[in-house]
């Protein structure tokens, strides 16, 4: 019997299978806005000073969902482990000689749950399972690059070539397709496969870029109403008083070193998650 799925991947450190018996703390849960308020945005008067309202969790939570939002979009990084089915076109010469490779739409690949070869332009039903695809390869055969996104059909352990190619190309449909010399065929190969971060394994480098891109957010919208002034001046009966602070412009000042940050820890991200560069087939 095949596997249900390939066997899981770390993703940081990459390939991992074991850390130790006393590891290091690599891994983070996601920000909450207690830890922000203790972190990124400790000493900062979280008070409208109009109105006197203190500013809720549920108003900071909704600045780290759109930082989520803005690292998932800009590093094509899954916090948590999502599902995809994809359909990619059946190609004679990638069959032949590369392997079956298959560029994935999304990386950072930690397992495969199913490759599989159908003529119908429709996945399975959940329930019904139909319509069926002409042919599944077992999943002992997916070779896997994790961070570039692609896999690859070789032999198992055991398995001959020659009996690797048998059992590759039977099927009615598929030998039928082999044997008609069809080079390309639209949409043929279907993938589903799991991309993100294991659970519990974000590594503390993304919760931290996601926690300096919410308190930039956050600053940036409500910062006038936390710092509405530079100075304070009251005057009674020709007797005057005045105050100033920092007001706007420690503001901005610490705005700016969040960006620096920010920009610091994308380029540290991106490095080593190889967003950096395109990665395809040539």
């Amino acid at each position: 019997m095949s596997q249900s799925e390939t066997p899981t991947i770390s993703q940081f450190p990459l390939w991992a299978s074991d850390q130790g018996t006393q590891p290091v703390d690599r891994y983070e849960s996601m920000v909450t806005p207690e830890e922000m308020k203790r972190r990124s945005l400790f000493g900062i008067p979280l008070k409208s000073s109009m109105t006197g309202e203190t500013v809720p969790d549920a108003t900071l939570q909704d600045y780290i969902n759109q930082a989520i939002s803005q690292v998932e979009h800009a590093l094509d990084i899954y916090i948590t482990p999502t599902q995809f089915q994809e359909k990619h076109d059946y190609n004679r010469e990638f069959f032949t000689w590369s392997y079956a490779y298959i560029k994935l739409y999304h990386p950072n690949v930690i397992n495969v749950q199913e490759v599989a070869i159908s003529f119908s332009n429709a996945f399975p039903d959940p329930i019904t399972k139909s319509p069926q695809p002409a042919l599944k390869f077992p999943n002992e055969y997916v070779h896997i690059l994790p961070q570039e996104g692609a896999l690859q059909l070789v032999p198992a352990v055991g398995t001959t070539i020659g009996g690797f190619v048998a059992s590759v190309f039977f099927g009615v449909q598929f030998n039928a397709l082999w044997f008609s010399n069809i080079i390309n065929y639209p949409g043929s190969l279907r993938v589903t496969y799991t991309s993100g971060f294991e659970k519990g394994k974000i590594p503390a480098l993304i919760v931290s870029l996601v926690e300096t891109i919410a308190a930039i957010k956050f600053l940036s919208t409500l910062g006038p109403v936390l710092f509405p002034h530079n100075s304070v001046s009251i005057g009674i009966d020709g007797t005057s008083q005045s105050t100033s602070t920092l007001g706007p412009m420690f503001l901005r000042l610490r705005v700016e070193e969040l960006r620096k940050q920010m920009e610091e820890q994308m380029v540290t991200a991106q490095n080593y998650y190889q967003r950096s560069f395109l990665i395809d087939y040539i």
